[in-house]
């Protein structure tokens, strides 16, 4: 039986256990917890009074764009299909256009001005200055000879319109017309003579040419050696002996042919020096017959009447085509001498083109071998003063810009640094007519040193719409400002109480606010948020670097620590969450 009420009893003390526990976890969790969960704990957070500069302004980004110049090939050397085929046939022995040696840059590397871009082989440039100065002859040649049909047919004209005019209206033309005719024959002498005048000064240039004088000595030269080097071979060496004759008659063969062709260009000076002496003495004779044809014009006076009433048109006529022709022949001159000049010029003493300002190199449109057989781009680079963005900003900011206006620039390439920049255009229309907000482009005219910077890198723009120098100044969030305006913040007493201390505040970027009064430099202020007790405070406390307060039930008023919201600042009210700053 003792046993027996041993074990009841027993059961019973745990049963009465188990019930006090379930009472217990029963009344913590109706009773306990609610009342531990709306207790509510003040978090400080430590910061110091700083002195610099306040900005506020409005911040858009974009991307870098770059204005690109260029290096341009633009002498415009052509030929016709048949000088074109002979190209080809000799490209060894001329080059009718400027072949590239050597490009000593790459797309992306910066350059200055004066650097060296590319260089052209001297070959190319001997050979394309010898077509030049040919061209250029040969305009000559064409002009004199476009002078000398201008003489001649307008001597006609002239003769037909005076014998028109004569026949027409009286018999004082017609004598006109008769001695004219007399002096077209001195002056078809005179033109015939400038003609071959000018063949004479062409073939005297080519007997003069240092590349003819050059190759006829080296062909001499060769000749020369070739035959010591066969009256020096043993005539019993038979294989020897006739190699040797063999190389001799190749140079005898080179030199006659060269000295043939020379020769043929003294000959042609002589004949048309002979040919020049005849037409003196025919000058002279026509002369002589001018003045005896002039009795006989003046015989037939009196009957050579006819009718020319359109032969003041005709001579206008002859005389404008002739005209024509010449001053299209003069023309061709200038544009050869022209072409020649700036051909001069573009390829320099050393054949090496440099850079004609400084910037980066974005496209190269040649190699070395290639050759310049159209005009065009060679090289483009972007000037390091040419950098641009274009923003779009609203129209609830744009009133706050100007053309002119200085703003700052941060790349996120390089988000340590900033550059300056200029509003240089604004354009005044919206950007698109479709859209919702309205923007207006704005571009930003980078400044100062771009060596770092490539197209297409973007960016944040600051345009600073108000500010303050050298002023005391605190994060907004720790401002409190109690319900009659007052602004004050949280000090630390002897004690090491938090508590509230008058100060006056002037301007606000809405992240730091300037201390008119109060304060100086360096002095320690408080950032008070409450945070409920359900959050684990010892975290908050770590992560924050706060310091408890303990149970707020009620503060100063003003302090805005009250009735579970945090302290307001600037007039706000923070939400009923916590809120690192």
């Amino acid at each position: 039986m003792k046993k027996v009420k041993k074990k009841t009893l027993i059961k019973l003390i745990a049963a009465a256990a188990a019930f006090l526990s379930l009472l217990g976890v029963c009344i913590y969790t109706v009773f306990i917890r609610p009342a531990l969960m709306n207790r509510e704990t003040v978090i400080y957070m430590e910061e110091q009074v700083q002195s610099g500069d306040l900005v506020q302004g409005i911040m858009e980004n974009g991307s870098v764009e770059m204005a690109v110049s260029s290096v341009t090939y633009d002498l415009d050397i052509s030929y016709d299909e048949e000088e074109e085929d002979e190209d080809e046939e000799d490209d060894e022995e001329t080059s009718r256009y400027l072949e590239i040696e050597e490009v000593y840059v790459v797309q992306g590397q910066r350059v200055e001005e004066g650097d060296a871009l590319f260089k052209f082989t001297q070959d190319s440039i001997d050979g394309v200055r010898r077509n030049l100065e040919n061209s250029v002859s040969e305009a000559r040649v064409d002009l004199a000879e476009a002078d000398s049909e201008y003489n001649t047919q307008a001597q006609t004209a002239r003769s037909t319109y005076n014998s028109s005019v004569a026949e027409s209206d009286t018999a004082q033309r017609t004598y006109d017309a008769t001695m004219s005719g007399l002096q077209q024959e001195i002056n078809l002498l005179y033109a015939d003579i400038q003609v071959l005048q000018a063949e004479i000064d062409d073939w005297n240039e080519m007997l003069v040419d240092e590349d003819t004088l050059e190759q006829y000595d080296d062909l001499k030269y060769e000749l020369e050696k070739a035959e010591e080097l066969l009256e020096e071979t043993d005539t019993s060496s038979v294989a020897a002996y006739v190699a040797n004759y063999e190389e001799y008659q190749t140079a005898l063969s080179a030199f006659e042919e060269l000295d043939d062709l020379l020769q043929s260009y003294r000959d042609g000076i002589e004949e048309n020096t002979q040919e020049i002496l005849e037409h003196n003495e025919e000058i002279l004779e026509a002369q002589a017959a001018l003045e005896q044809e002039e009795m006989l014009a003046r015989q037939e006076y009196d009957s050579a009447v006819q009718n020319g009433s359109l032969a003041d048109d005709v001579y206008g006529y002859t005389l404008e085509s002739l005209q024509d022709s010449v001053d299209e022949a003069q023309q061709v001159l200038t544009d050869a001498e022209e072409l020649l000049a700036d051909f001069e010029a573009f390829v320099g003493e050393d054949g090496v083109i440099c850079a004609d300002g400084s910037g980066l190199v974005t496209e190269i449109a040649y190699e070395a071998g290639d050759r310049l057989t159209t005009t065009g781009t060679m090289l483009s680079y972007a000037t390091e003063d040419s950098y641009s963005i274009t923003i779009d900003v609203s129209e609830e900011d744009i009133s706050y810009i100007s053309v002119g206006d200085t703003v700052t620039i941060e790349m996120n390439a390089y988000p340590d640094e900033s550059w300056e920049g200029t509003v240089s255009a604004i354009t005044t229309s919206a950007d698109s007519d479709y859209s919702t907000t309205v923007n207006y482009p704005v571009t930003i005219h980078v400044e100062g040193d771009t060596s770092r910077i490539y197209g297409g890198m973007t960016a944040d723009i600051t345009f600073v719409t108000d500010c303050v120098e050298d002023v005391l100044y605190v994060s907004s969030s720790a401002i409190v400002t109690g319900e009659d305006g007052s602004t004050s913040v949280y000090v630390e007493d002897a004690e090491g109480n938090k508590i509230l201390q008058p100060v006056t505040t002037g301007f606000s970027n809405g992240t730091e606010t300037e201390i008119v009064e109060g304060f100086s430099e360096g002095d320690t202020i408080y950032i008070a948020s409450t945070v409920s007790a359900g959050i684990d405070e010892e975290t908050l406390r770590e992560a924050g670097g706060g310091e408890e307060e303990g149970e707020s039930s009620g503060t100063e008023e003003g302090s805005g620590a009250a009735d579970g919201n945090f302290p307001q600042m600037d007039g706000q009210e923070f939400p009923d969450q916590i809120a690192m700053p």
